[in-house]
């Protein structure tokens, strides 16, 4: 079976426009990129660079309580994913969010969130 490339153009620009499909190597790329978002580790992460900026590892340990080679690997997906960025000085690394973008994503997130909660 061929898979068809879905476009909705005219109904919301900017979605569909990636080949669908469970074999589609552009789903499964996009596939991969929100699954980097469904920990509640990795959420919290992202949460607190959005709130407090660049932070190292040992901050990010410190405040979640997570043994430190969790964390990493927690944030090598968040990179893999284009979520964060590192800036090495000396043997530290320091995170931060690496594009506005997912900034929004967060807020869209947590109004998401607040209107379900309201609704239920």
């Amino acid at each position: 079976m061929q898979e068809d490339k879905v476009t909705l153009t005219g109904r919301l620009a900017g979605v569909g426009e990636v080949e669908v499909g469970r074999e589609s190597e552009e789903m499964c790329h996009l596939a991969s990129f929100f699954s980097g978002l469904a920990n509640p580790t990795r959420l919290s992460i992202l949460i607190l660079l959005a709130c407090r900026g660049e932070m190292s590892v040992g901050q990010l340990v410190e405040i979640l309580g997570a043994p430190q080679p969790r964390v990493s690997d927690h944030l090598r997906c968040l990179g893999r994913c284009g979520y964060v960025q590192v800036r090495r000085a000396g043997r530290n690394a320091f995170y931060s969010v690496a594009d506005v973008r997912v900034l929004e994503m967060l807020r869209l997130g947590e109004s998401l969130l607040h209107d379900v909660r309201l609704a239920t």
